[in-house]
């Protein structure tokens, strides 16, 4: 009976090694996002980065996203709330003035996390869209570098 038994308890020690592939992928390419849902994230996560700074007027911001789809919504959505947006700084100058935001919209499965980041807050939200616009889907995550 002894025998019987090693070759089964290897076999399962063995098996428990090996693992199925992975259901669940991550799309970082916004692609599939419309424009309605682009404007719609963009529109509602600068208004929450306008009020978590406590709207103190930066001189310029200068946008770093993940797509160009992506920088023109965030763009025209903060230029409505008054910040003046440069594309690329001529000079050493102009870039020390501006204030660096990235922006980046990441696919998972039917949502969508966006998120927009200083060098010292970080703003973080998922949206569920739909061919008019997008909802959010989860309280704004607020990350301060004191």
């Amino acid at each position: 009976m002894n025998r019987s038994i090693k070759p089964l308890l290897l076999a399962a020690l063995v098996s428990g090694c090996q693992t199925a592939p992975s259901s669940q992928t991550v799309d970082t390419r916004p692609g599939e996002i419309s424009g309605n849902s682009e404007s719609a994230i963009a529109g509602d996560m600068a208004s929450r980065f306008v009020e978590t700074i406590d709207n103190q007027q930066l001189p310029e911001v200068h946008l770093s996203a993940s797509s160009d789809q992506s920088r023109a919504a965030l763009a025209t959505a903060l230029s409505l709330w008054g910040y003046s947006v440069v594309q690329q700084p001529s000079d050493a100058k102009a870039m020390k003035a501006a204030t660096t935001v990235a922006y980046d919209l990441t696919a998972f499965e039917d949502l969508v996390l966006a998120r927009i980041s200083t060098p010292n807050l970080t703003l973080t939200r998922a949206y569920r869209t739909n061919p008019g616009g997008a909802e959010p889907t989860t309280p704004l995550a607020v990350a301060r570098d004191l």
